[in-house]
């Protein structure tokens, strides 16, 4: 066994049905009065919002509905304007990876003001470069209402007005506590829990055969990958499987706190906001895909996939196909032109994703963007 080290961000994790509903109490035992709660215009109408603003009183947590698909950096310079004149003490993400990314955002605008995009990590001949950030960030307590993860993990992405998903990371910014609560995902519409589920899949294959696996991420990336297996095709009969969901989730994505993203990511990150899709639509058409790529090389991590999904045959065509049939079964586009992405565009796409940091942990060498294109036309 290689040296490794494992790091565990500083997180509170509850867990509960009706969770969220009694959430200021815990809140204050960690000093927090005054949040600015993100969410989506819509969850801002919400009784669950509102019922939580309220039970800080009247005037000490303001509501901001400004997450949108994929966070945009402006979103991010605007809600840290937003938490300095409330003078926050906090910020509250409600939904999903966007409402977290935005979080995070926002702490770190807040911290080192309107120029963060200089923080974005860049690969560099191979290696993955950022400036640090030391200033202090308000906490962030974050209630997931999909599979995302994203608020178990310290990376987050912002999107910039040109399409391009600008990549961060920053220990700080790892959510303080995390409220799990089953009834705030139990009635979320289908296609986006299942989208968001596949995405968690995801991370957890790729937590299973990146290069900066530890052995704890591995175990984390398999119990994970169990639960949502079961978890999603429980949903698609019909049975209520939020408590698994929700905890398989949350394996999903501190399996990749330490084990990083790959591959799969870095194509879904440049190809979601490209082709305007989500990030969960993303994820259903590229896994397969790419799975099939970097197993070939992951022989053993093959077959730990294979006894987490239960599949009789522990090959890489029976994941692959697997994969692909759990996406349409959930009613999701499995085809990049399905999306109405032109096929003259994914040099342009395989260009980008050749620049993600992700690449560096990915457990087959990525040469040239031409080996990406590649991968993409298959995809298409």
């Amino acid at each position: 066994m290689i040296p490794f080290t494992h790091w565990f961000p500083q997180q509170r994790v509850l867990f509960g049905r009706g969770m969220a509903a009694d959430l200021r109490r815990a809140l204050a035992e960690v000093g927090i009065a005054r949040p600015l709660i993100v969410c989506s215009a819509r969850a801002q109408t919400t009784r669950a919002v509102q019922a939580l603003a309220e039970s800080f009183g009247a005037a000490a947590a303001r509501v901001w509905g400004g997450v949108q698909a994929h966070a945009p950096l402006h979103a991010a310079i605007e809600g840290a304007q937003l938490a300095r004149a409330h003078r926050a003490d906090a910020i509250v993400s409600f939904g999903g990876g966007s409402a977290s990314d935005l979080a995070k955002g926002i702490a770190l605008a807040v911290a080192e003001g309107s120029d963060i995009e200089s923080f974005a990590m860049r690969r560099e001949q191979g290696s993955i470069t950022a400036a640090h950030s030391s200033a202090p960030k308000l906490p962030i307590v974050a209630l997931p209402t999909t599979l995302s993860g994203a608020e178990v993990t310290p990376g987050f992405s912002l999107t910039r007005a040109d399409a391009y998903k600008l990549i961060f990371r920053d220990a700080a910014l790892a959510a303080r506590a995390i409220v799990l609560d089953p009834e705030l995902i139990v009635d979320a519409p289908t296609d986006i829990l299942l989208g968001s589920g596949m995405n968690a899949i995801a991370h957890c294959v790729e937590a299973l055969y990146s290069k900066a696996r530890t052995p704890i991420s591995s175990l984390f990336a398999e119990e994970g990958l169990r639960r949502l297996w079961h978890g999603l095709a429980s949903r698609l009969e019909g049975a209520d499987s939020a408590d698994e969901l929700l905890i398989g989730a949350y394996f999903a994505g501190a399996a990749i706190v330490n084990a990083r993203t790959a591959l799969h990511h870095a194509i879904c990150h440049k190809l979601a906001p490209m082709a305007r899709i989500s990030h969960g639509e993303a994820n259903a058409a590229v896994l397969p895909h790419v799975a099939a790529f970097n197993l070939a090389e992951c022989p053993a991590e093959t077959a730990r996939m294979a006894a987490a999904m239960e599949l009789p045959d522990a090959s890489i065509a029976a994941i692959a196909t697997r994969l692909h049939e759990l996406a349409r079964r959930a009613g999701l586009r499995t085809r990049l032109r399905e999306f109405g992405l032109e096929r003259d565009r994914l040099q342009e796409l395989a260009a980008r994703v050749f620049a993600e940091p992700g690449l560096a942990f990915n457990p087959r060498p990525i040469d040239r963007p031409e080996d990406i294109e590649a991968l993409l036309a298959a995809a298409w």
